[in-house]
């Protein structure tokens, strides 16, 4: 029994240690927004300026967010909605500010 409970403990400790980071999702995530964005809007990736990507976790898998860009000298301002399931990546973004 308490070789069970040694195994249990530690392949919890081994799945939880692979998720990433509030700041390594940030990292990881960011460029991909800026793609995501410029395919959108039929830009070129290299003319958006990533200036800042803020994530803050929820609860379960559910992370929120603020991205900022730079394009054509205007600063924009998009939340960012993300499920994250240590794997793979789903989420939304919206513009919700441009000056």
């Amino acid at each position: 029994m308490r070789k069970s409970i040694i195994i249990i403990f530690f392949t919890l400790l081994i799945a939880c240690s692979t998720r990433l980071s509030v700041s390594e999702i940030e990292d990881d995530l960011g460029p991909s927004l800026i793609n995501d964005i410029a395919e959108y809007a039929n830009l070129n990736k290299s003319d958006i300026i990533l200036n800042s990507f803020d994530l803050v976790y929820d609860e379960g898998n559910s992370y929120s967010g603020i991205l900022n860009t730079t394009y054509d000298g205007m600063q924009q301002t998009f939340s960012v909605e993300l499920l994250y399931d240590g794997e793979t990546y789903l989420y939304e973004w919206e513009l919700i500010n441009e000056k």
